[in-house]
């Protein structure tokens, strides 16, 4: 039987600085649920928390207008860092990097269509490689980047392709940012289990979480920060230090992004600076670090997705395709090649073994997706939609269908219905 998992955290938040967050997803995941079994405002919600007088504030506004034109100011660098934690691990490989220079360091942004970098004019403007640049100045040349940012997704799709997409590579640094996550109950279990399985790699990655903002201050930060203090990891949140300033007037949020949540050149540059002044007061200071310790920490949540991962045509050992119908086309979009269209409707039918089960799907403008029901050991347990006709453009979108508390083998059967669009693409099942 289908089972929801209702969370109950007793973890007690450390007083913290920021602005609150409201719950309304983002215009870079334009979908209306990323989740069956969770619940989120429409893309356009304005409730979100205001922003803190500035007597709450780590550091005051400006007295008068930013010119953002010459970066951030002190008082926004200092209230960049929501929580400074246990660098202990940071430390550690930025000093071993310094101390051997011609050693690679690698380090692996990991995120939404910010992280890829969305809005900036050129690769070298956008944070991440803001990031590569100053690590290559100051450092030691030898530095491995990579770019794990996938546009309009969130830590649910991100915690199943963590180990193909980020740890199969053993990173030193990872950096986090999914502005795409919802401040609920759901988010908080999938970067519960995403910030763990990184933490828990056995390189000792250093793990920092990046919180960013729409315009009118909607974002995933509280619910991610709960996760992110009870590990004592560093919080660098763009939405503290820029959000204050737009709110006292002295930013205009139009010349730091050019819609409501990416940023532009200058805001990419501003937040390659937040994580730059970050990475190097602990470089100043990382003779005093201490050494890291391994990772132990219990679960606020449960874990639930502790063995995430995607299911598709390469991993044959997870999925069982029993009867594959009319899907024998190849899916569309290059970074999940591997799953399972059909143009002509009929079904496909899985055999997997699962507590939790997702869809991973491809929405599309074209008008020719449609719907299909999803039915599990003789249930259908839900109908998804592929079809984004007027939408800005085609994406991979997931749901969760099916949450329990044992594994067990399943019969899954995915159905176009009849009656609409017959093209849908099955682009892979997130099981955990």
């Amino acid at each position: 039987m289908k089972k929801k998992l209702a969370f109950t955290l007793a973890l007690m938040m450390t007083a913290m600085s920021f602005s609150g967050c409201g719950g309304s997803d983002s215009s870079s995941k334009t979908e209306e649920s990323s989740s069956a079994n969770q619940s989120q405002a429409s893309e356009s919600a304005a409730d979100s928390g205001s922003g803190d007088s500035a007597a709450e504030l780590k550091a005051p506004v400006n007295d008068g207008a930013v010119d953002v034109s010459q970066g951030c100011t002190e008082n926004m660098l200092i209230r960049s860092v929501l929580n400074e934690g246990d660098t202990s691990r940071l430390a550690a490989k930025l000093k071993y990097a310094k101390d051997n220079p011609k050693e690679t360091t690698k380090i692996t942004f990991m995120g939404d269509s910010i992280t890829a970098g969305s809005s900036a004019s050129s690769s070298s403007n956008q944070y991440v490689n803001q990031f590569k640049t100053w690590w290559e100045e100051n450092v030691s040349f030898y530095v491995d980047v990579t770019n794990a940012g996938i546009g309009a997704t969130d830590s649910y799709l991100g915690v199943h392709r963590a180990q193909k997409d980020v740890l199969d590579a053993q990173p030193d640094i990872i950096f986090i940012e999914f502005i795409n996550d919802v401040d609920n109950d759901f988010y908080k279990s999938t970067i519960d289990s995403l910030i763990r399985k990184c933490l828990s790699a056995e390189n000792n990655p250093a793990v920092v979480l990046v919180e960013m903002t729409m315009e009118d201050g909607t974002c995933p930060q509280n619910v991610h920060s709960e996760i992110g203090l009870a590990y004592n990891i560093p919080i660098i949140s763009y939405h503290d230090a820029v959000l204050p300033e737009v709110e006292a007037g002295n930013i205009a949020w139009k010349d730091i992004s050019p819609d409501n949540i990416h940023p532009n050149d200058q805001g990419h540059i501003m937040l390659g600076q937040m994580l730059t002044s970050f990475a190097s007061k602990v470089l100043e200071t990382a003779d005093s670090a201490g050494e890291p310790s391994a990772f132990d920490a219990e679960s606020p949540t449960g874990d639930k997705y502790a063995d995430a991962l995607i299911a598709d045509k390469t991993t044959a050992d997870s999925v069982t395709v029993t009867d594959e119908g009319s899907f024998t086309e190849a899916s569309s979009p290059w970074n999940f090649a591997n799953g399972w269209a059909t143009n002509s409707g009929g079904s496909i039918t899985f055999e997997m073994e699962f507590k939790n089960l997702g869809i991973l799907y491809y929405k599309t403008v074209d008008g020719n997706t449609g719907s299909v029901t999803v039915n599990i050991d003789g249930e259908d347990v839900a109908s998804v939609n592929g079809d984004f006709t007027g939408g800005w453009g085609d994406y991979a979108t997931n749901s969760e269908l099916y949450t329990s508390e044992e594994s067990a083998k399943h019969t899954v059967t995915v159905t176009v219905d009849e009656g609409g669009a017959q093209n849908f693409e099955v682009l892979g099942w997130l099981i955990s």
